[in-house]
Order: C-alpha cells, then sequence, then structure tokens
C-alpha cells in the first residue's frame, strides 16, 4: 500500500517535468512524406522541409535539398511519416480496450459437467468460461481488428493539393 503514493507521486513529477519544453522558443517540426508531380509529368516523392508563397523545399531520400517553385508543380499530396504505424497502434489500443471491456462485462458463464455444446468450449471450457478469459479473447481479437483498420486508414490518409503551375493558386 506505500507502493501507490510512491507511484503517484512520481507521475505526477514526470508529467510535470515533461510539461515545458527544455527551449521555450523552439518547436519541434513533424516532417511529412511529399508526392510532388511538376508540370512535365515527373514524380518526386521527398520530405517536405518548409514551404512559403512561391515554392517547396524539399530533401531527398539521400539528404540532398530543392526548391521547387510554384511555377513546375502540377500536384502535390502530403502524408504525416509513420501515419500507418501510428494508425495501427491506435486501432490496436482501441480495440483491445473495447474487447476487454465487453469480455468483463459479460460476466461468467455458469459452470456445467455436462458435454460441450460450442465448438469454442470443446478446445478451452475454462478461458471460455470466465469473464477474464473472455476478456483476454475478445481484448487480443478486437485488438488485431483494429490494427489493421488503423493501419489502411493510416495508409489511405492524404491530404492532395491541385496547383496546375499557378502561382496564385499555390499561395491560397
Amino acid at each position: 500500500m506505500k507502493k501507490l503514493p510512491f507511484l503517484v507521486i512520481y507521475v505526477l513529477i514526470f508529467f510535470v517535468s515533461k510539461s515545458q519544453p527544455e527551449n521555450g522558443s523552439s518547436k519541434k517540426v513533424k516532417p511529412f512524406n511529399d508526392y510532388i508531380t511538376t508540370v512535365d509529368n515527373k514524380s518526386i516523392t521527398a520530405t517536405l522541409r518548409g514551404a512559403n508563397d512561391s515554392l517547396l523545399l524539399v530533401t531527398g531520400s539521400k539528404g540532398n535539398q530543392w526548391q521547387i517553385p510554384a511555377e513546375n508543380i502540377q500536384s502535390f499530396s502530403i502524408r504525416r511519416k509513420n501515419s500507418v504505424g501510428k494508425g495501427a497502434l491506435i486501432g490496436f489500443g482501441i480495440g483491445a480496450v473495447t474487447g476487454i471491456i465487453s469480455g468483463l462485462a459479460s460476466g461468467d458463464d455458469p459452470v456445467s459437467n455436462d458435454a460441450p455444446d460450442d465448438f469454442s468450449s470443446v478446445f478451452s471450457p475454462s478461458v471460455n468460461t470466465t469473464s477474464v478469459g473472455k476478456a483476454a479473447t475478445r481484448g487480443f481479437g478486437f485488438g488485431i481488428g483494429g490494427a489493421i483498420i488503423g493501419g489502411i486508414s493510416g495508409a489511405i490518409m492524404r491530404k492532395k493539393f491541385v496547383i496546375g503551375g499557378r502561382k496564385e493558386t499555390f499561395r491560397d
């Protein structure tokens, strides 16, 4: 019981120490994957480093930097880096919590010495009769399903901008 107050104090100290950035003026820039189609139908895949009203600053896979003027851009789309993994992780978490809650809420099954009626209780009667067993089974199953759905949604989420080589459209 004495460990609980120490744990609470440790967690509070951790959050307070991480609540302020070390350098108040520095802000971490989150990188984007950038897929650019130029006016002459050339495709460029790079990391977006910056943009102003007339050009994009991108970095290639080998570390070389390019400045692409707005007049040369037909369209570009951006996506956060690691969005597939983050989507899968969030989906697994939501699915696992949902499965655990539904398993615990269903309660224990009555104990019966008769022959098992359904297919699932033939292999693991003790797991399928307790609420904890149901929570573990459903949590894992729903978590896997959520991870698949989250990974797919993270892969298809992109923001596309059609410029058409017009500087005014790029500025807007």
